[in-house]
């Protein structure tokens, strides 16, 4: 199967911000304490992924023998003055409003807009190196919607994809497709397995 090429998508494990509902952005926050992850595959030898502490560590449990790969280009977007807020924080603030209304034309306050995110995104996935059969991406999850609206084999929107932190996405390129940066053939999505810490 040479003429194939494998991506795998997984997001980082879960912050303290993330179980409450907090906007996660450039804030280099670490995994939740105690949060026990299972070895996903001791095989892989290179992981690639944001430069954030979460994928990171993340990255060092799921694939404990891998050499991790960081890439700013791979970071969630900037949610500006939104970050580390919850919905409840900003729901009278007429700019949040507007941003969820309508995220592509308004931008947060000193934070990074929707075209400029999902393009910085696409650009660190097409500089990968081509010579590989076999890629394993520990990412945030906005990135990994990014990815799939650009790269997934059928057109959908932004926020149709549900990235939740125990699934994997597999993109199957086939060789000419991975090289032009096209479509990939398939995807599958499936939880994230490994074997049971001990």
């Amino acid at each position: 199967m040479g003429d194939i090429v494998s991506v795998r998508l997984m997001r980082h494990a879960p912050t303290k911000e993330n179980l409450e509902k907090r906007y996660l952005g450039w804030t280099d926050s670490p995994l939740v304490d105690g949060f026990v992850l299972q070895k996903v595959d001791q095989n892989v030898t290179k992981v690639y992924g944001s430069d954030l502490l979460r994928c990171q560590q993340t990255a060092e449990s799921y694939f404990p023998n891998a050499t991790y790969i960081s890439e700013a280009l791979f970071r969630e977007t900037n949610f500006g003055d939104f970050e580390g807020k919850t919905y409840d924080e900003l729901k009278s603030d007429e700019r949040y409003c507007a941003w969820l209304d309508n995220p592509v034309e308004h931008i947060p306050p000193n934070g990074e807009g929707f075209d400029m995110f999902c393009a910085r995104v696409v650009e660190g996935f097409l500089t990968l190196p081509k010579d590989e059969q076999d890629y394993v991406l520990v990412l945030h999850g906005g990135v990994i919607r990014a990815l799939l609206v650009r790269f997934a084999p059928e057109e959908k929107t932004f926020w149709s994809y549900d990235v939740p932190h125990h699934v994997m996405f597999t993109l199957t390129f086939s060789q000419e497709a991975w090289k032009e940066g096209a479509r990939c053939m398939s995807l599958s999505v499936a939880p994230i397995t490994g074997k049971p810490t001990m």
